[in-house]
């Protein structure tokens, strides 16, 4: 009854946000949108065997309505200090997902105390974005979001992946899941600020950097970060980039009229400060499997993205993480594919 429930209320903010999606826009404005990013470390070596090992799967679906949409919620939140960012647009959108980890070693039935612990994460989220184009080689955004729900088996990453298994890969059904973390009510806040940058107008549709800085603030995680990305392309959207699912930013789209083709390569790089990672240290007030974290974790990232008409964009980045806990043997990698649905007609 209590799976039943959290997976009724989560559905429910789908549902509402999916509202937000169609909502019309003028032509200078900002459009619905509606993306979805999977991630799996087996999507880094498409034609390689497949492997389960730590952060291994992340799904995430994001609603970011109009400019038009929820004006009045928007005129409320865009009440928040500007910082800088006088005459801003604002956007409210929903954001729901689920996070798995698991050791190395998914066969073996027993709890495995030098690896990463078992854990999934599932949750719902309100966004609210907003942004601002001092000049035609310079814009601005600001992302706030703040993500609710539970990790331990009532995030349902148990089932998920034995699911997945039991379809694709019948030989290697995971056997630990009993050991993960215990069930915890997770909540998190989460801020971030990215800039986009080119040399002149005449570059900004083939050349820019994206800048960026944020944090995450809950029982389920607490780090800052900064970094940035390189995009070399033709017609650049102006957006402010891929981000993958543990980016303290979500998704977000252009405000132009889009051309009907655009494509760019990307690279970047980023450095994480870890205060707290539940998936790594265990349960806030009650004894479950853990390891001993770095407190300094960097990506590395690089990518391709190609827009095909005016409403849909995809992307495939790969991350390289750098080690995240005492006696892990090698860095991770992992890929990230987005597919991104515009609805600015």
């Amino acid at each position: 009854m209590r799976r039943k429930l959290i997976f009724n209320s989560l559905t429910t903010v789908l549902a509402a946000g999916a509202f937000l999606c169609f909502s019309a826009a003028a032509a200078d404005e900002q459009g619905g949108l509606f993306s979805v990013t999977d991630e799996n470390d087996a999507w880094s070596n498409f034609f390689g065997p497949h492997q389960d090992r730590h952060y291994t799967h992340g799904v995430k679906l994001a609603f970011i309505g109009a400019d038009n949409s929820f004006t009045n919620t928007t005129a409320w939140l865009s009440q928040i200090p500007t910082w800088g960012m006088e005459h801003a647009v604002g956007d409210f959108g929903f954001v729901f997902g689920q996070d798995m980890y698991s050791p190395e070693n998914i066969l073996d039935p027993k709890p495995i105390p030098t690896d990463r612990p078992y854990a999934g994460w599932l949750y719902a989220g309100l966004v609210f974005q907003r942004r601002v184009e001092p000049s035609a080689t310079h814009a601005e955004l600001e992302n706030f979001e703040i993500n609710f729900g539970v990790v331990g088996p009532d995030s349902l990453a148990g089932p998920t992946q034995r699911m997945i298994h039991r379809w694709r890969f019948p030989e290697d059904i995971p056997a630990g899941w009993n050991n993960q973390i215990k069930d915890e009510p997770g909540l998190v806040l989460k801020y971030a600020r990215l800039w986009r940058l080119s040399p002149t107008a005449g570059t900004a549709k083939y050349f820019d950097v994206l800048p960026r800085a944020g944090f995450e603030l809950g029982n389920v995680a607490t780090f800052a970060t900064v970094g940035g990305v390189t995009r070399l392309g033709y017609n650049l959207p102006d957006d402010f980039g891929v981000q993958i699912i543990d980016s303290p930013a979500s998704d977000n789209g252009g405000w132009k009229p889009a051309p009907r083709f655009s494509c760019y390569v990307f690279a970047g790089a980023d450095g994480r400060a870890v205060l707290h990672d539940i998936t790594l240290d265990g349960n806030s007030f009650r004894s479950s499997a853990s390891v001993e974290k770095y407190n300094f974790v960097n990506d590395l990232s690089w990518g391709i993205a190609a827009q095909v008409g005016r409403h849909f964009e995809i992307s495939y980045a790969q991350i390289t993480r750098s080690k995240e806990f005492v006696g892990q043997q090698q860095k991770d990698v992992f890929g990230s594919i987005d597919l991104k649905f515009k609805f600015a007609f």
